[in-house]
């Protein structure tokens, strides 16, 4: 009797803690290529216990389901593009999968080579660099060489790879210089001739018991079908009218509820429109408990612990290396420094709201040489190194320390992530001797060491000789121990969850591992949305191939950043070229997403040094410049450059990393130069503490204003030194208006589709402005950026 009731109880337990058989997560929209099938693995769509579902083929898709496999394989019917809705029934309920099948440019590159014999590959960010690509052909036998690529309108970087040497395009004269000093060709595809059909955001009205959405149509087709999914089902169409040039949406009440979503898209005859995408938060109080805000409200800080701030001086331990140079040895930043500036209240004064610290594991306490010549001694001060995986490194605090860290970050609603590394540890770890069949080998068949081949051997190279990366595709065992060692570190330390390293390097099974775990015994038992986000630098496909709700939430934004800095830091960049990529991002990730946008990062040359001219030139290595010549910012007008960089950042679709030292203009070559450390107050120049004011202002505006955080994205004007675009959600729309150059400019924007107002309210500094209802006269001051409220009553 009593062992009955045991067994009961567990059941209820069990059953409370683990949802039914269904999903509460928001399906994703599958993206298909016009002509070409593509599988899915149906677990990094959704999660749920059981994955035996019924899947329906419609008119434009061929869908078979694999049920052992897991493996939905979908074959876009010839001829068919645009949205459409792919249904599946699962324990008795029916779900709807929003589709868009893409029609890609076809884009053909050549090259004349020497000899017909020669070896030619072309290899670039639509293919990730890989140079196992198949190689381009020869076909009239003449030398001349050609590939073609099916590719979305955007902006690419490639090069030639002949004979295993890599060379630029002779016949491109656009060119753009890579973090080597050297230069890669660049490419822009243009989409179809003339305007598609686009869907925006108009209002949002609660009438009573019901809530009404109005959406403004541009380019409108001939004959207009309109998709719509409430949530994960699609929207019965008696709840949506088309009139004229608008869409109208009502919806009960109880149909609009926090983290619901509202999607909807248009569909002509040969064009098909954006998505957009009405996230329920801001109409909802904002004072809620912090486990159930919503990420899209994140504006991250990023620290490495060891060059912030010192708390606690009894830790510090430099390493005694005569050969070690004091840039590449510990600085003594600590827990306690951070924990400090938290009760300071530094952060909250900021306007961040999300602390990634760097990781905070045990690391060696000798020095090591680095591969690359000239071959320097260099210290794991930045925490990669891991030679344990239950330890906070010493010289940091202890876990009881990060655990306080946490807590003390949360009660001041600021979450916490924290750098984990799942690729490799440090030869000194003890599983690298206990365990050498879980880890893979530094040596190649050919005879070549397997070292910092990024895209070559993506999934097994090392970053170093002390450094062994695991055999994931070899060895399960490896795969358990280090997801378990993750969710270890979440549930002790408490924080709220990961910026995921060298992600690209990793194999999907180990994502699909760790995020079921933390599903299963930390989101659902706890009713708290645990966020990663994965460090990847290649192709837009192969970045997005590791998101999705069985993955990572997001990504880094890297091929978005490369065109940014470009765009500003480069004398020819233009904000065209910011415009083509960020469409590119949005046909990719969409205007409702998690992505993480950077100015600044602890890999990247800083922001400042490129501006200031410091590096960036051809032939020229920023990691020697680091070394040889630090920069120090010579033009004021730099900081006034940064200024607008980070009022872009902070109203682009996406989440915005706040890099330490951004927010008072600080500079620095490639790493280790640009990890200098943190200063604060009376350390500061005047130039420094007017940077840190006008960052204020700019997350405040971020963190006031619910368009710059869900709102869709509309571009008036890009061109080479203005950027002008509109962001609206359901509760406002916003102008913002960026001047880049050095010059005042006057310019004039018509504002007559749905952007198109009554009022216009500043919300920035502003200076000249004339609007009479249809058109708004600007002065653009110098390096400047203004914010606009358009409001019609």
């Amino acid at each position: 009797m009593i062992k009955s009731f045991l067994i009961l109880l567990l059941l209820l337990l069990f059953s409370c803690s683990t949802p039914q058989n269904g999903i509460d997560q928001l399906l994703p929209v599958i993206q298909l290529q016009s002509g070409k099938s593509d599988t899915l693995f149906v677990p990094d769509l959704f999660y749920t216990r059981d994955y035996t579902l019924n899947v329906q083929s419609n008119n434009m898709i061929l869908a078979v389901y694999d049920a052992q496999s897991r493996q939905l394989a979908l074959t876009p019917k010839a001829g068919h593009f645009g949205w459409t809705s792919l249904s599946f029934v699962l324990d008795g309920k029916k779900y709807d999968l929003p589709v868009r099948i893409e029609r890609r440019v076809p884009v053909t590159l050549k090259y004349k080579a020497a000899s017909p014999t020669d070896v030619v590959q072309v290899i670039g960010s639509f293919n990730t660099w890989d140079r196992h690509s198949a190689p381009m052909t020869d076909k009239d036998g003449n030398g001349v060489f050609s590939k073609t690529f099916y590719l979305r309108p955007g902006r690419y970087e490639y090069r030639f790879y002949v004979n295993r040497k890599e060379r630029i395009d002779p016949k491109n004269p656009d060119k753009i210089l890579n973090p080597f000093g050297e230069y890669n060709s660049l490419l822009t595809v243009r989409g179809p001739a003339g305007n598609p059909p686009e869907i925006y955001n108009e209002r949002a009205r609660k009438k009573r018991e019901k809530f009404y959405f109005d959406f403004s149509l541009q380019n409108i087709p001939d004959s207009v079908r309109v998709f719509a999914w409430l949530n994960n089902r699609r929207l019965n169409a008696g709840r949506y009218k088309v009139q004229a040039a608008h869409i109208h949406v009502t919806l009960d009440k109880d149909q609009v509820q926090r983290d619901g979503i509202l999607r909807i898209a248009i569909q002509g005859k040969s064009r098909a429109s954006n998505l957009q995408v009405i996230d329920f938060n801001p109409l909802f109080k904002k004072n809620m408990a912090l486990k159930d805000r919503s990420w899209y409200d994140a504006i991250a800080y990023s620290i490495i612990v060891d060059r912030f701030k010192d708390g606690d001086p009894a830790n510090t331990q430099k390493i005694k290396n005569n050969q070690l140079p004091d840039k590449s040895n510990y600085y003594g930043g600590d827990l306690q420094g951070v924990l400090d500036e938290i009760d300071a209240g530094y952060f909250s004064n900021l306007g961040v709201n999300v602390l990634w610290l760097s990781p905070v594991v045990q690391n060696p306490f000798e020095a090591y040489r680095e591969y690359p010549e000239p071959h320097r001694f260099t210290s794991g001060y930045h925490g990669y190194w891991p030679i344990a995986s239950d330890k906070v490194d010493v010289r940091f605090g202890d876990m009881a320390l990060l655990r306080k860290l946490v807590d003390h970050a949360h009660a001041k609603n600021i979450r916490v992530i924290l750098d984990f590394v799942s690729n490799h540890v440090h030869i000194k770890h003890p599983w690298y001797h206990e365990h050498r069949d879980w880890f893979g080998s530094v040596d190649l068949p050919d005879g070549r060491k397997n070292l910092r081949l990024w895209d070559e051997f993506r999934l097994t190279t090392w970053f170093e000789t002390f450094l062994p990366a695991f055999d994931y595709p070899g060895s399960d065992a490896a795969v358990q121990a280090m997801t378990d060692n993750a969710l270890w570190w979440l549930k002790e330390s408490g924080v709220d969850g990961f910026r995921q390293d060298a992600v690209k390097h990793v194999p999907r099974k180990f994502w699909r591992t760790l995020t079921r775990k933390i599903r299963e015994e930390i989101e659902i038992p706890e009713k708290r949305r645990v966020y990663q986000i994965g460090e990847s630098f290649g192709s837009d496909k192969l970045i997005r191939s590791y998101i999705g709700n069985g993955l990572l939430d997001a990504q880094f934004n890297f091929n978005l950043y490369d065109a940014a800095i470009y765009s500003f830091t480069n004398p020819v960049g233009s904000f065209a070229d910011l415009d083509a990529a960020l469409h590119k991002s949005i046909a990719v990730y969409g205007t409702h997403t998690l992505m993480g946008n950077i100015m600044d990062s602890h890999d990247k040359v800083r922001f400042l040094a490129l501006a200031d001219g410091d590096v960036g030139h051809a032939g020229q290595d920023p990691v020697t410049v680091g070394w040889d010549n630090p920069p120090v910012v010579d033009n004021p007008q730099s900081y006034a450059l940064e200024k607008v960089y980070l009022a872009y950042m902070l109203s682009a679709p996406g989440l915005p990393f706040i890099y330490y030292g951004d927010e008072i203009g600080m500079t620095g070559a490639a790493d280790p130069d640009n990890r200098r450390p943190m200063r604060f107050g009376k350390a500061l120049k005047p130039v420094e503490q007017d940077m840190l004011k006008s960052v204020k202002n700019l997350i405040a505006l971020r963190n006031e204003n619910s368009a710059l955080r869900y709102g869709d994205f509309h571009p008036l004007l890009a061109e080479k030194d203005v950027y002008a675009y509109v962001r609206s959600d359901v509760r406002q729309k916003l102008l913002v208006v960026l001047n880049k150059s050095a010059r005042q400019l006057e310019k004039v924007f018509h504002l007559k589709g749905f952007e198109k107002t009554k009022h216009l309210i500043p919300l920035s500094k502003v200076y000249r402005y004339v609007y009479d209802g249809r058109e708004l006269d600007m002065t653009l001051p110098a390096y400047s950026a203004q914010f606009f409220l358009l409001k019609d009553e």
